[in-house]
């Protein structure tokens, strides 16, 4: 069979895959007059373009369907390498997670990355466990973030109990609204009832915290400010690289 061009043939089939459109083999080796095989051929030379291009893009066979597609980014839900490899890093950080939450956490990861990659990914994975090192820091510390967020959503007053205060007469009443990010350490911000102002507590300071009978109302939430917690935030590391460095304020 003569067949369509090479060279327009590809192009057609490149511009369908790029505006979002599906191909579907059959149909379109009828109509340009060419074997399946051949068709597999300009499939590859489509994904070696995509490959050299760096774009993140690639053309995938969607099986349910049986055809051919370069689906958007959002549509893949897929993290790419690149992406895969970020999360690596940040998870190198500081955060005090238990062994077995960080390996976790890897595999969650490697569920949603990229298909094709898979060789590359279980060699990240597996110098990132070569490389872990156990953080002194909470046990379940997942797991005890988790119910602080379930607080804050439900709006639960809880009682906080500080590593510097062994006695439990000292709890402190507080009222949580958020849990923020600030130079490689996790924060509870909120309130304490009949004082004024927004309070801050490193996560790494509690010990544990019980959740009261009480809930706070809504004016609580909407007097809590994004852009104040930040600010505060900031404040106090500024404060504390003062010190650090024999300043005095």
């Amino acid at each position: 069979m003569a067949g369509t061009d090479m060279t327009i043939r590809i192009l057609k089939m490149y511009e369908k895959l790029r505006c979002g459109k599906e191909i579907q083999k059959i149909p379109f080796c009828m109509e340009h007059e060419i074997s399946e095989r051949t068709f597999d051929r300009d499939i590859e030379k489509i994904r070696l373009f995509l490959s050299e291009e760096y774009s993140g893009r690639e053309v995938q066979y969607l099986a349910d369907s049986g055809c051919y597609k370069i689906p958007e980014q959002e549509e893949r839900g897929e993290l790419s390498i690149v992406e895969f490899t970020l999360f690596l890093k940040l998870l190198k950080g500081d955060a005090p997670l238990e062994e077995q939450e960080y390996q976790g956490i890897l595999n969650s990861l490697r569920t949603v990355t990229e298909k094709g990659k898979e060789k590359k990914i279980q060699k990240l994975i597996q110098e990132a466990l070569e490389q872990y090192e156990e953080r002194k820091g909470k046990s379940a510390y997942l797991k005890f973030l988790g119910d602080l967020e379930d607080c804050i959503e439900d709006h639960n007053i809880i009682r906080l109990l500080l590593k510097e205060n062994a006695d439990s007469s000292t709890r402190i009443i507080f009222l949580p609204v958020a849990i923020e990010y600030e130079a490689s350490e996790l924060y509870l911000l909120g309130y304490q009832p009949e004082e004024e102002g927004l309070k801050v507590f490193s996560i790494e300071e509690i010990e544990s915290f019980q959740i009261t009978m009480k809930k706070y109302g809504k004016e609580i939430e909407t007097k809590y400010s994004y852009q104040e917690g930040r600010s505060l935030l900031r404040n106090m590391q500024k404060k504390r690289r003062g010190y650090g460095n024999g300043k005095k304020n």
